[in-house]
């Protein structure tokens, strides 16, 4: 199975370099739309002749057809009404290469629209990247110009690797996330608080803010998401290591019906971003990953199967009305998730016996 990680760099060009950057990318911007609308009132698989646009105009159309084919998938799916796609964030088709002559470490080369040759744009790399290809990762090729908001222009490159398709086993080791605590997990594990570490971090910049001010500077605050991500992304480490030492599989909070659900937009949000860095960290570890659905996780109790919302006694205590059985929680709720997970996992096994199932897919 092919890993495909993204990673942004910065591009450094001179100023002929960045007008005709500028240029490609924008020219390149307003073919998409032009073939979005074309195209989106064709049949699928249709295409229009790019005959005397240029190579420019033949990579437009293939990504207009991408995002018109993804945007139709979506629409079926969601049975939405459906309008044309816009183009406002549309990454220009770009190679890199290693610079063999320069200071600068890689070589970003696309579609000049004023002369036969391409423009090269020197491009520095960074630790993140240097830790992938040290772990065995290989550059591809083939990248992305894009452009920011405020109009700053960057490459997204990838990475890839191959590595060998997870398996499913026969124990699980469930994630439930929250906002008292961060992650809790199946096995008895309870994550930091998350409302102390966000108290924490809004007091530590406004300190930051108040000292900044003294001294006539400006302080930029540092946004709670960017702590939660700091926080999640080990709490997605060490699941994934647990994981990955005892050979269960990782059960998490399906991302699709959770982005249904009527939950905090902070805490929605930190689940849906634990989910996805669950699944990223399990493909390189080779860590089987299953969602499953979390209605009535919290409510269930994980060793008679009542559920009763009364049994919740509050946010860190879960005490079943009928067995009296005595929970944290969140521990209870992901050991509903991983039982969830187990049964599932086998209903699936048995009818792919039965010829029901023709295959069994590793989630991510």
């Amino acid at each position: 199975m092919l890993v495909t990680r993204a990673l942004k760099l910065a591009v450094y060009p001179n100023a002929s370099k960045l007008d005709a950057a500028r240029y490609t990318y924008e020219k390149h911007k307003l073919y998409t739309q032009h073939f979005l609308t074309q195209l989106y009132f064709a049949p699928p698989g249709a295409s229009r002749s790019t005959k005397g646009m240029g190579q420019l105009a033949n990579k437009a159309q293939h990504k207009a057809r991408g995002m018109l084919s993804a945007h139709r998938a979506s629409t079926k799916a969601t049975e939405n009404k459906s309008n044309i796609p816009q183009a406002t964030f549309v990454g220009c088709p770009a190679a890199i290469e290693v610079s063999k002559d320069s200071s600068f470490d890689y070589w970003l080369k696309i579609e000049s629209q004023f002369s036969n040759k391409k423009t090269q744009i020197p491009v520095k790399s960074h630790k993140r990247l240097n830790s992938w290809l040290k772990r065995g990762y290989a550059l591809n090729p083939t990248c992305e110009l894009v452009k920011d908001k405020n109009g700053k222009l960057y490459a997204i490159v990838f990475v890839q690797m191959e590595v060998a398709k997870a398996t499913p086993n026969t124990n699980s080791l469930g994630c439930d996330v929250g906002y008292t605590n961060s992650v809790a997990r199946s096995d008895g594990y309870i994550g930091p608080n998350t409302a102390k570490v966000i108290k924490k971090n809004r007091a530590r910049d406004a300190e930051r803010r108040r000292q900044a001010a003294l001294q006539g500077k400006k302080h930029e605050s540092k946004s709670v998401k960017s702590t939660l991500k700091q926080l999640l992304d080990v709490e997605a480490h060490r699941a994934v290591r647990v994981a990955q030492t005892n050979g269960w599989n990782l059960v998490i909070e399906n991302p699709k019906v959770l982005a249904n659900l009527s939950s905090g937009k902070l805490q929605g949000w930190a689940r849906t971003y634990f989910a996805k860095r669950c699944y990223e960290l399990a493909q390189e570890n080779e860590v089987f990953v299953w969602a499953v659905s979390p209605a009535y996780t919290s409510q269930t109790c994980s060793n008679c199967g009542l559920i009763d919302k009364k049994s919740r006694v509050n946010r860190a205590n879960f005490v079943c009305t009928a067995c009296k059985s005595a929970f944290h929680a969140d521990v209870n709720a992901a050991l509903n998730i991983a039982l969830k997970g187990t049964a599932s996992l086998l209903k699936l096994r048995f009818k792919m016996r039965s010829g029901a199932v023709k295959g069994l897919a590793v989630s991510g």
